[in-house]
């Protein structure tokens, strides 16, 4: 059988891959994009069109153990423990590192919860202007046209009347109101000096390009039954679909990337599709796997002109990685609030997140916020296993708890350090790949966010009127990442980064990376999901451009 040409394939069909494929395929590109997962269909597979929906479980549930190393453990020097200690409490040194993700046309977006946050002009000036982790090649004023776009493509939700962000104008959508909680919790805040503000979301409140606005389930990481949530799978996807020029194969591992005898230029992807290992050419390849996945691959495509890896010559692929720091307090009020309803995270607080302001504290560079899904509790049935107690004492302490637990957090930029990497394991999964060993301490900074983050979310707790506190951990104790990043990143040397400011691979022509391993930081805190779509746009025109000009 000849092998397939394209002008481009995609790897991965999340955040990145997903607009990567659109811009090209509207620009007149032939496009596959490989997806490692399944197609979704939101009127039948999401467990909320059931009325016993609890029982169903999450339908993206990933196996982590078939990508990290069984026995891989995040680092961190022991004698931090004391900082997280609570009052009979004793905090534990996590023995293991996990990480959430999707495998399925549209990647994570599917079960993500929709912050839609564009990173502040601060934020890619790090070193530059607080001392942390490194500057960006470029600027806010770079992505900002980008921003744009991807906010009019999803209907994004949000009140322009920010201070703590860029000035901007309005959003596609009006923001959603404060659920009874964040209104609880927003009179906490402000009598601490704190100031809530409205969440920017990807759950547009109005109809954009005729489907549903947001129906307020609460239910966005188990998928959206209504197809209001603007993930790739029902935005860009389709877009490209419609020009005709878009191939989609799901159920497709990539195993490898090949590199001609030069090693200057990728000449095919190699891939296992319905029990047979199968390859496709193209004039242009993008990576948009994620911060684990792509260097992954990268690694494991090994070549004369690349012993150590796909455009590893500088050992710089795998490194510098970023995982999630955050603190979360699950807390109790003593009257209904329906924590039930509405968008899981309808509310932030910025006022901590310039570190440069007067505003930010000991530690600035986090932001705080208020959740109704994230600790676990959301329909009866997340409530009575979680409540003690036996028949009608169990029932009435269930009633007396349905509806009035929330989750206070606090999310912070990880430092970015060399030593902080992705390697390949020892140990295979079920494909035959190598697994990734990872590794990840955090740093005095981080250890520190983690310290005031928890003081902050106690204060709000008690502000607020919260009558108990049920649990706190943080991710030093509890790995659950869910965003990762930076393990390629960019920037102007190959000897400090893996691609230059376009997203291409230093030394590789036509190769280039559309996920959140590019990224050189994580916007003091922020969900990365837009920025990594700015940047993908802007990638994708930058392809567009190159073949125009020859």
């Amino acid at each position: 059988m000849a092998e397939p040409e394209y002008d481009a394939v995609v790897v991965g069909s999340g955040a990145g891959g997903g607009v990567a494929a659109m811009v090209l395929c509207e620009a007149g590109f032939k496009v596959l994009l490989l997806e490692r997962g399944r197609r979704y269909d939101f009127t039948a597979d999401y467990p909320m069109r059931h009325p016993d929906w609890e029982r169903h479980g999450n339908p993206f549930v990933e196996a982590s153990h078939e990508t990290v190393k069984a026995e891989a453990g995040a680092e961190l020097d022991r004698s931090r423990l004391g900082l997280f200690s609570g009052p009979g409490e004793p905090r534990r040194l996590r023995s293991g590192f996990r990480y959430r993700r999707v495998l399925g046309l549209g990647g994570t977006t599917l079960h993500y919860q929709g912050e839609a946050h564009r990173f502040a002009d601060y934020a890619f000036r790090s070193a530059s202007e607080y001392g942390f982790g490194v500057d960006w090649p470029i600027g806010y004023g770079d992505l900002e046209p980008y921003y744009n776009r991807v906010e009019q493509l999803l209907g994004v939700a949000g009140s322009p009347d920010n201070p703590f962000k860029p000035p901007r104008g309005a959003y596609p959508t009006p923001p959603h109101p404060f659920s009874p909680a964040s209104r609880l919790v927003g009179r906490g805040a402000a009598a601490l000096g704190l100031k809530m503000q409205h969440n920017p979301l990807v759950l547009p409140t109005r109809s954009v390009d005729g489907r549903s606005p947001c129906r307020h389930t609460g239910g966005c990481t188990r998928g959206c039954i209504f197809g209001a949530k603007s993930s790739m799978d029902v935005t860009a996807i389709p877009r490209a679909e419609r020009t005709g020029r878009l191939t989609v194969v799901t159920e497709a591992r990539v195993m490898q990337i090949e590199a001609d005898a030069s090693g200057s230029r990728v000449e095919r992807v190699v891939y296992l599709h319905d029990g047979a290992t199968r390859s496709a050419r193209a004039r242009v390849h993008i990576l948009a796997a994620g911060a684990v996945e792509t260097p992954r691959l990268l690694l494991y495509s090994r070549s004369a002109a690349h012993p150590h890896g796909l455009g590893n010559n500088e050992d710089q692929v795998g490194r510098h990685f970023m995982e999630t720091v955050t603190v979360m307090l699950n807390v109790r009020y003593d009257h209904p609030l329906e924590a039930y309803r509405g968008p899981p995270i309808d509310a932030r607080i910025w006022d901590r997140a310039d570190p440069r302001s007067s505003l930010a504290g000991e530690r600035g560079g986090y932001s705080l916020g208020v959740s109704s899904s994230m600790g676990g509790f959301h329909g009866p049935v997340s409530y009575a296993l979680r409540t003690p107690g036996f028949g009608l004492e169990h029932k009435r302490a269930v009633r007396e708890r349905f509806g009035r637990i929330v989750t206070l957090f606090g999310s912070a930029e990880q430092e970015s350090q060399s030593g902080n990497r992705i390697s390949l394991s020892d140990q295979s999964d079920s494909a035959g790949m190598p697994k990734v060993s990872v590794r990840t301490r955090f740093s005095e900074k981080d250890a520190r966010a983690i310290e005031v983050m928890f003081r902050d979310c106690e204060a709000l707790a008690e502000a607020s009127g919260a009558v108990a506190t049920l649990n706190r951990h943080s991710t030093y104790d509890r790995s659950n990442a869910s965003q990762v990043a930076g393990s390629c990143r960019m920037g102007q040397s190959p000897e400090a980064s893996v691609t230059d400011l376009w997203g291409r691979m230093h030394g590789i022509d036509n190769l280039y990376i559309c996920d959140a391993s590019v990224l050189a930081g994580q916007g003091a805190g922020d969900a990365l999901s837009l920025t990594i779509q700015a940047l993908a746009w802007r990638t994708a025109e930058e392809i567009v451009s190159r073949r125009r000009s020859g």
